[in-house]
């Protein structure tokens, strides 16, 4: 009796696993950093502590920057190019990294 009760056990505690592994969506979210004016173009991106490069494009308004596979919770470096000739070198701290909302 206790053998059957424990194997039972068993089996709701593996299929409760395997089944919250299906339910869980694979979601792919872009990330962005708003810029203070409307750029030109992004000359450094990528992530503060380990220098790795963030792929990143401009947003259709080149008020913000669109980040791809963002690590979230990191720090990114950005430099950028304004379209009135000014440069700007700046740290983003997680907090001020939103989610894209589509």
């Amino acid at each position: 009796m206790r053998l059957s009760l424990i194997t039972v056990m068993l089996l709701c505690v593996i299929g409760a696993n395997a089944q919250s592994d299906f339910i869980k969506p694979v979601n792919k979210t872009d990330y962005q950093i708003y810029l203070r004016q409307p750029a030109k173009e992004i000359k450094l991106l990528m992530y503060e502590k380990s220098f790795t490069p963030i792929q990143g494009i401009l947003s259709e308004d080149r008020k913000s920057i669109i980040m791809k596979n963002y690590d979230v919770g990191s720090k990114v470096h950005v430099k950028v190019l304004y379209d009135d000739g000014s440069e700007e070198e700046f740290t983003k701290s997680p907090c001020y990294i939103d989610p894209v909302i589509s």
